[in-house]
C-alpha cells in the first residue's frame, strides 16, 4: 500500500477524531438525513487516488441524496492512525482496508454480506474472507505486471515477450542476463531489481501451505528463489543492488534504457506508462505464477449504529459493484486499481487504449489465493527483516540456504503460538 507524507495540521485534526473531520457540507457522523445516516469513510493514497475515491463518493452521494459521506484522507501511517482511532473509540463509519492487513484488523470490523458471483475472480470474491467469515467488501484489485522495452529484447537476439502467455522464470533469468552488460555506473541492467515476496510466488513457492497450517519458505522453492534474488544483484548479475536504486524511480530506468524489464508493474502506474512510445515499450505478463495480488475492502467498524450500518451497507455495496463507482477506477489521469467487476472492465482499458491492460485483468482473474494466516503481518513482518539482515537480499551476506529453514523454524513457531 501506498504511503505518503502528511501534514501535522491533518494528523492532528484527524487524530483527533477520524470520524469527526468534518467534510465539505459541514455534515458529521451520525448526523440524519431524511432516511439514513451519514458515515464517515477513511482511506489512504496520493493525491490523484484521492481524487480518484472522492468522485467515487460523489458518484455515490447522486445516487443515494439521503446519505452523507465525510471522506477522511489519511495521507501517511494509515494502518497505525486507523488502529489508533479505533482504540479510542473514534473509528471512521468505514475504513479501507488491504486483504494483506485485514487479519491484523478484522476483529474491529462487522461481518458483512458478500456476493461472490459479482467477482469475476474467485481471488477477488476471497480477499475479505478470515476464518470463514467475511469481514470486508472488495472494491479495488491491484494486480501486476512486468513492464518492458521491446527494442532490449530483440537487439540482444530475444523474441519479445507475449502480451498473453507468461515467461516462466528460467526463461525471464536466461534473457535478463543476456540482456545486461558493462560495469559499474555505466552498466545496463536486464531488469528492475526482484522482490522477494513475489519471485518466490512466482517460481512456484509460498510462504505457507494450502490451509496455511506450515510455513513452506524454507523449502526447495524459497531457497531457489532467494538465490536468483541474490545472484541478481552481484556484479555479474542482472539487476541493480537495492543501493543502487535507493531513492530513484527505476520506472524512468525504464525509460532511459537502464533497465529491460520492470517487473512488480501496478496499476498506479498506468498513466506514466500510456505516456510512453507504444512500438517500443509494452506490458506483459509477469513471469511463472504471476505476483500476489493486494485487494483493498471496505470494512464496517464495530462501532457503528444500526442506522450507519445500514448507510455503510448500501456504500460498500455500491463502491464494489456499481459501474457508476467501478468505471472510475482508472482514467487517463490516474488508476487506483482494476475493477473488480466485469462490466467495468471496458471503461478500465479506456485508460490507456493502446496499452496492454488485458494483462492487468489476466492477472486479476489468475491471480494465487493465500490462506488466512493469524498474525500474518507480524510473522511474515519478522521474517522479512531477518531475511534483508543477513542475506544478499538486504544488507547481509550469508547464504540463504543456510539461513531460510532457520527462519521457516522460526516462522512456524510463532505460527503454532497462534493456535
Amino acid at each position: 500500500m501506498l504511503r505518503t507524507a502528511v501534514t501535522a495540521a491533518v494528523v492532528v485534526g484527524c487524530m483527533a477524531s477520524l470520524a469527526a473531520c468534518s467534510n465539505d457540507t459541514g455534515a458529521t457522523p451520525g448526523d440524519s438525513g431524511d432516511s439514513a445516516a451519514s458515515i464517515s469513510f477513511a482511506y489512504w493514497g496520493s493525491n490523484e487516488e484521492n481524487a480518484t475515491i472522492r468522485n467515487m463518493v460523489a458518484a455515490f452521494e447522486e445516487a443515494h441524496p439521503d446519505i452523507r459521506v465525510e471522506p477522511n484522507w489519511i495521507q501517511s501511517d494509515y494502518e497505525q492512525k486507523l488502529q489508533t482511532s479505533i482504540a479510542g473509540g473514534d473509528a471512521p463509519t468505514v475504513a479501507a482496508i488491504s486483504n494483506t492487513s485485514l487479519p491484523s484488523f478484522f476483529t474491529a470490523f462487522k461481518p458483512v454480506s458478500v456476493d461472490t458471483g459479482a467477482y469475476y475472480s474467485p481471488a477477488v470474491a476471497k480477499a475479505g474472507n478470515v476464518d470463514g467469515t467475511d469481514y470486508a467488501v472488495p472494491f479495488v484489485a491491484k494486480s501486476k505486471v512486468m513492464a518492458i522495452d521491446k527494442n532490449r529484447f530483440t537487439k540482444a537476439g530475444l523474441p519479445v515477450p507475449s502480451g498473453t502467455s507468461p515467461l516462466s522464470t528460467q526463461d525471464f533469468v536466461a534473457a535478463a542476463k543476456k540482456m545486461s552488460s558493462g560495469t559499474g555506473s555505466s552498466k545496463v541492467y536486464g531488469s528492475a531489481p526482484l522482490w522477494y515476496d513475489g519471485w518466490l510466488i512466482a517460481d512456484g513457492g509460498s510462504y505457507y501451505n494450502g490451509d496455511g497450517t506450515k510455513c513452506t519458505m524454507g523449502n526447495t522453492a524459497g531457497i531457489r528463489a532467494a538465490k536468483t534474488v541474490v545472484d541478481s544483484v552481484k556484479p555479474d548479475g542482472f539487476a541493480p543492488t537495492a543501493v543502487a536504486v535507493q531513492g530513484q524511480d527505476t520506472f524512468e530506468w525504464l525509460k532511459a534504457g537502464k533497465v529491460a524489464a520492470l517487473p512488480d508493474f501496478g496499476p498506479w502506474n498506468i498513466a506514466k506508462f500510456a505516456e510512453l512510445d507504444a512500438s517500443r515499450f509494452a506490458l506483459v505478463p509477469m513471469p511463472g505464477r504471476g505476483e500476489p495480488m493486494e485487494v483493498d475492502g471496505l470494512g464496517i467498524t464495530k462501532s457503528a449504529s444500526a442506522a450507519q450500518t445500514k448507510s455503510a451497507e448500501a456504500f460498500a455495496k455500491f463502491m464494489s459493484t456499481d459501474p457508476a463507482a467501478q468505471n472510475l477506477l482508472a482514467s487517463q489521469k490516474s488508476a487506483l486499481g482494476v475493477p473488480v467487476v466485469k462490466d467495468s472492465l471496458a471503461a478500465f482499458k479506456s485508460a490507456a487504449p493502446k496499452a496492454n491492460l488485458q494483462a492487468f485483468v489476466d492477472a486479476v482473474e489468475s491471480a494465487v489465493t493465500t490462506p488466512y494466516v493469524k498474525d500474518k503481518v507480524q510473522i511474515e513482518s519478522t521474517f522479512s527483516t531477518a531475511l534483508n539482515s543477513r542475506t544478499a537480499i538486504g544488507t547481509g551476506d550469508e547464504d540463504p540456504a543456510t539461513v531460510l529453514p532457520q527462519l521457516q523454524a522460526k516462522c512456524q513457531s510463532m505460527l503454532d503460538a497462534t493456535k
